[in-house]
């Protein structure tokens, strides 16, 4: 007797675990891209890392230590500034809309805001 597999059921309305929409822009992490009225912005592989730790919890604090240890733990060292910098390019590569920005939450991390 053959055991019946469940069919996975699409939903058309709901982007792929891997896309993310943050206003106008479609992040694509299985890509490792932006995409902005059909331009496309490349972002490095731990670009990606960290937007898509932003992009999973938008508007909520994500605190400075685990980032750094979500992103650089399997390489052993954190280097102090690395995070500033990724998140310095990930700020100039998300500016084509305005209403998203990474602002600090002093003396806690990082958050990914995503206004109106």
């Amino acid at each position: 007797m053959r055991s019946a597999k469940p069919k996975k059921i699409s939903n058309n309305n709901k982007p792929p675990a891997d896309q993310f929409s943050l206003g106008t822009i479609l992040f694509n992490a299985k890509e490792r891209r932006l995409i902005v009225n059909e331009n496309i912005i490349e972002l490095t592989g731990t670009e990606t890392r960290l937007l898509l730790i932003f992009a999973q919890s938008p508007n909520q604090t994500i605190e400075r230590s685990r980032l750094q240890k979500e992103i650089w733990e399997d390489e052993g060292v954190i280097v102090g500034r690395s995070l500033d910098m990724f998140i310095s390019k990930l700020r100039k590569k998300l500016e084509v809309d305005p209403n998203i920005k990474i602002v600090v939450i002093r003396g806690k991390g990082y958050k990914l805001d995503i206004g109106a």
